[in-house]
């Protein structure tokens, strides 16, 4: 079979038909689907990358939005004496009754940040790297490592006695108002102006350790605050002994009889060698000096 070949002439003359129906839009559907073939791709291809790129935003600011900071208040109530607490950075708070003190139970990076309504005295742990600030309704109080007493009415006045380092306190109403307090000097806020002037000799903090209120609160912590505030040597056998938690008030006991209260409630031994009474576990019971 002879095959029938086209000649130049006529496919030219095709091309220029071809053209002319396209011109005249007589032939739309055939080109339009190969437009869409094409097309469609493109548009899913763009659709996905829109929503990676929303995605991705997403995650972005998910990851660049801080964490809300968790925080744990201490409300002391009309019962006399002193809650004493322990933070995770070695610092020691002593609350005074109708006060409340809260603080997050991980510190940020770069700073410490609490706050006091009422009265408390701190004992801070240095740490060059965090400063830590005290926040009242009247003044913010920065430290480094320090001993003071805070007593703040709310809104209703505000006094800060130094016991030892340097305090920086700054006025919330009036920032320009700020001053450097060291030992033996105290602050107060009268007339919305801070004042400055020596600590008279009964004015020397010591409310706090008459008697003091642990609640829940490691064995280690409490040996450290009755080695710090009372004539003791408490020495702990290892570190698991100081793991023990433990729920107490101490006023005006005497070495001996702290030693017995804590032996005989956490099951533990107690035996002075060179001076310093050291407790360990005691699967007896049994309290030995």
């Amino acid at each position: 079979m002879k095959t029938e070949q086209i000649s130049p002439d006529t496919r030219r003359a095709w091309e220029k038909l071809h053209r002319r129906l396209m011109a005249e839009g007589l032939i739309p559907a055939r080109e339009a689907t190969a437009r869409n073939r094409v097309l469609l791709p493109l548009v899913r291809i763009a659709a996905v990358a829109l929503l990676l790129m929303g995605f991705t935003a997403l995650i972005y600011f998910l990851a660049g939005r801080k964490p809300a900071v968790e925080m744990v208040n201490l409300n002391t109530g009309n019962e006399t004496g002193t809650l004493v607490k322990t933070l995770a950075d070695g610092s020691v708070i002593y609350i005074a009754q109708n006060s409340s003190f809260s603080y997050p139970v991980e510190f940020e990076s770069g700073s410490r940040n609490v706050e006091l309504k009422g009265e408390a005295f701190f004992d801070i742990a240095p740490d060059p790297e965090k400063p830590f600030i005290i926040e009242t309704k009247e003044a913010t109080i920065t430290v480094l490592g320090t001993a003071f007493d805070v007593r703040t009415g709310n809104g209703k006045g505000f006094e800060l006695l130094v016991d030892r380092g340097t305090v920086s306190v700054t006025l919330k109403n009036d920032p320009s108002q700020s001053e450097r307090v060291t030992a033996g000097e105290k602050v107060s806020a009268t007339d919305e102006t801070l004042m400055v002037s020596k600590q008279a000799n009964d004015e020397t903090a010591s409310w706090y350790r008459q008697r003091m209120h642990f609640k829940d609160e490691l064995l280690g912590n409490i040996i450290i605050v009755l080695n710090r505030n009372f004539n003791t040597t408490f020495v702990l056998a290892d570190d698991e002994v100081g793991m023990h938690r433990m729920t107490v008030t101490f006023q005006d006991e005497s070495p001996e009889t702290i030693t017995q209260l804590i032996c005989v409630t956490l099951n533990l031994r107690s035996q002075t060698i060179h001076g310093a009474v050291v407790l360990s576990e005691s699967k007896e019971g049994a309290v030995r000096n």
